[in-house]
């Protein structure tokens, strides 16, 4: 690619001596060679892989099988869960909705809405935020217990008794809650009076071609979808019936790819999307690294380079998106397996040439 000269990306991808130039065949060679020998080495059936900076994708590989036990190749096409990067996309439709003027990201969640679910028998529901849930200040459990995955209705996700809590003072402290973002989601259909897809669909899919992207598992995502696998290699889908803002995205390498570039370039021009990335709570320092979390986006800094990221994992499918800032580079990952974490090490000292507490 003309922008990004040999001897810059000589330093950041590692050992692959490349230049990238958009719609060629050259560059970046040695990165093929290099992620097939990650799923030899770690078990991992399938990747995909794209890497992008703020004006587009500039490489994709997808490879591997979408069953260790059936040997279907996956393709371009074939949809994986993406897990909790489903909460970034879910943060930009909510930052969409507050340009609109449909709702304000610091408004008390009881004066969006009558009651606030699961929580109106606790008074301290009545000073949460959009923005303290998105950021996890909202003082709430990751999850409570195992969810039925065959739930038709939010009501029918826990067990009854199964009552959602506070773990501290909401506001005061960063605790990561998917339930907060689906207590937002709950809020925010009511509020907005559309479903989650539909929303997201409108607001994220459509505007930035992705078409192969969805928070319900849905006939066309069944057409073409790889199946997770365990660590023994043991091949598995959980078909979760909700659309959830927390964790049921499924999508493509290259349409995440889209959304991350699309990050990428609100960050470098500080545009109203820059918010997902921006400081919220620091949350401690690692190796002289400090890590905080926005309202969408984990940040970790060594004063120097920044990375906005956020992972994914659903047991059996893990994924990865990250953008170094100053860099302008960033790429994505879907793996089919729970031993893809060790891939996601892996990419991390090969594109950016370090290990990045996260």
């Amino acid at each position: 690619m003309n922008r990004l000269c040999i001897s810059i990306l000589i330093a950041l991808v590692a050992t692959a001596t490349v230049g990238v130039k958009r719609g060629s065949s050259q560059g970046l060679e040695r990165m093929g060679p290099f992620l097939d020998s990650l799923m030899t080495q770690h078990a991992v059936p399938s990747i995909a892989f794209a890497l992008f900076d703020d004006n587009g994708l500039l490489y994709e590989r997808v490879s591997g099988f979408k069953s260790g036990a059936t040997k279907e190749p996956v393709g371009a096409a074939t949809v994986f869960e993406a897990a909790s990067i489903s909460k970034p996309v879910f943060a930009y439709v909510v930052l969409s909705l507050a340009r609109d003027g449909v709702l304000e990201l610091d408004a008390p969640l009881g004066t969006l809405v009558p009651e606030i679910p699961e929580l109106a028998y606790d008074p301290r529901s009545q000073s949460l935020t959009p923005r303290m849930l998105l950021s996890h200040r909202g003082g709430l459990p990751n999850w409570r217990s195992r969810m039925d995955f065959t739930a038709q209705t939010y009501a029918e996700m826990f067990p009854p008794g199964d009552t959602l809590f506070f773990k501290t003072d909401p506001g005061t402290e960063y605790g990561y809650s998917g339930e907060g973002y689906v207590l937002l989601q709950r809020i925010v259909e009511k509020v907005a009076g559309e479903d989650l897809n539909d929303l997201a669909r409108a607001r994220v899919f459509e505007p930035l071609g992705m078409t192969r992207s969805s928070f319900r598992f849905d006939e066309d995502m069944r057409r073409d979808h790889a199946q997770g696998h365990n660590r023994e290699g043991a091949p598995d889908k959980w078909e979760i019936s909700l659309a959830l803002a927390s964790s049921t995205l499924h999508t493509t390498a290259s349409d995440l790819a889209r959304f991350g570039a699309h990050l990428a370039d609100e960050i470098r021009r500080d545009g109203p999307y820059a918010r997902l990335a921006t400081q919220a709570m620091v949350t401690d320092t690692v190796g002289g690294m400090e890590r905080s979390w926005g309202p969408g986006l984990g940040v970790v800094s060594d004063g120097q380079s920044r990375y906005a990221y956020h992972g994914g994992n659903n047991v059996i499918f893990i994924a990865d998106l990250i953008y170094g800032i100053e860099e302008n580079l960033g790429y994505v990952l879907l793996t089919n397996s729970a031993n893809g974490q060790r891939v996601v090490q892996a990419l991390e000292r090969r594109v950016f040439g370090r290990d990045l507490p996260r």
